[in-house]
């Protein structure tokens, strides 16, 4: 981060303007508490990492800078930036939720993290079983896990975090929602939404295919880069760790399997940036080197450092998905024909996970009835959006 910063000091300096940037870092959880603290008492930075979660929540507290006017003046260009990660910074006023294509800017992307799918070539020709293909099911991957699963060797066919249930990927391929589309009502216990917690569960604990989810707050070391799994799903920023720490030719990545039954495959873009605080006191320089971190030189630049997974430029995204391994570029076409937005960005959603999530996790700790559990976090996350409501209109 330090060296774009100074790289955009010095091209300001090329401009005759010299600029001091005070830069302060911190863990993802130290920067948000002491973010907190600066925003209660008035004095928050000109400009900050931004958080697609909380962009409705902060735009509609007036914590933010609207900076529509301010990109259409300046002429920057967001033409190669990817939709849905774009849609994470558009926030329209009274919308429960960002996305809006009318709404107006709050931030933008620097990235765009998807979920991606992998396995491990080696298991599988040890197995005999055949690599996955674009037209897999979810029934050809669990007949291909049972195949590809050990036991009494730790040896499992896959590895989907039920925490990732969140991001919809299952979800919205089976046709399942967690919220009506006004975000008053709960759907997690629809006959849809309940299927896909369901097959998770099921391999897990009827098919016992997948291990168990580690615990809460554990150091448990992913279960791909440590072999115990044929396959997993997860977040893009572990092909690094996976290229580290697996040989070259064992591994690879390969397309989503489609539901059976709707034929549909979905993964979803998850795009944190940066955003600029109301209360800054220099707007037009925060302005300027926020269009400077989002610009293809700047996204090149995070590109060298290592710093972030671009995806909001083209070129630049095709430049980072072209590096090895894996040598299967299926990730770029997943992203391109099957990305959503993300959908846990409206209005307290982190609110409302926090208190639903722990409800149904705990079938999927202990093997209790999950039937019982979405029932209950269904009423849960009802009595939650009542309260995200009765705050957003107040």
């Amino acid at each position: 981060m330090n060296k774009i910063i100074d790289a955009w000091i010095e091209i300001q300096k090329g401009k005759g303007v010299t600029v001091e940037v005070e830069r302060q870092y911190g863990s993802w959880d130290e920067y948000w508490g002491k973010l907190q603290t600066q925003l209660a008492a008035g004095t928050p930075p000109d400009i900050g990492i931004a958080d697609y979660g909380r962009v409705v929540s902060y735009a509609r507290d007036g914590v933010i800078l609207n900076i529509e006017e301010q990109v259409n003046l300046s002429g920057f260009s967001m033409d190669k930036m990817m939709p849905a990660a774009l849609a994470q910074y558009r926030w329209k006023e009274g919308d429960f939720d960002s996305g809006n294509p009318e709404g107006d800017l709050y931030g933008l992307p620097a990235d765009a993290q998807p979920q991606v799918m992998v396995y491990n070539k080696k298991m599988f020709d040890e197995a005999g079983v055949a690599y996955p293909t674009d037209d897999w099911t979810w029934d050809d991957m669990l007949e291909a896990a049972k195949k590809l699963t050990k036991a009494d060797q730790s040896q499992y066919g896959f590895f989907l975090s039920p925490g990732l249930m969140w991001r919809g990927i299952w979800v919205n391929s089976a046709g399942g929602s967690f919220h009506t589309p006004d975000y008053k009502k709960s759907t997690i216990n629809s006959a849809e939404t309940k299927e896909a917690f369901q097959w998770l569960w099921d391999a897990i604990w009827v098919h016992k295919v997948s291990p168990l989810p580690p615990a809460p707050n554990s150091q448990a070391p992913n279960p791909f880069l440590s072999r115990q799994v044929a396959m997993t799903i997860d977040g893009v920023w572990w092909l690094t760790d996976f290229a580290n720490g697996l040989e070259p030719g064992e591994w690879d990545t390969c397309m989503f399997p489609k539901h059976p039954k709707t034929g549909k495959r979905t993964t979803t873009v998850e795009a944190d940036g940066f955003w600029i605080f109301k209360n800054a006191k220099e707007k037009d320089l925060a302005f300027d080197l926020l269009t400077f971190f989002c610009s293809e030189d700047g996204q090149k630049r995070f590109d060298a450092e290592g710093y972030l997974i671009p995806g909001n430029h083209a070129d630049v995204a095709n430049a980072w998905y072209a590096k090895t391994p894996p040598d299967n570029k299926k990730i770029l076409e997943n992203i391109n024909q099957d990305s959503v937005k993300v959908d846990i960005t409206y209005y307290q959603a982190a609110t409302v996970m926090s208190v639903v999530d722990p409800i149904w996790m705990a079938a999927f700790y202990d093997g209790g009835d999950l039937g019982v559990a979405l029932e209950a976090s269904e009423a849960a996350m009802n009595a939650e959006l009542d309260k995200a409501w009765a705050s957003f209109t107040g």
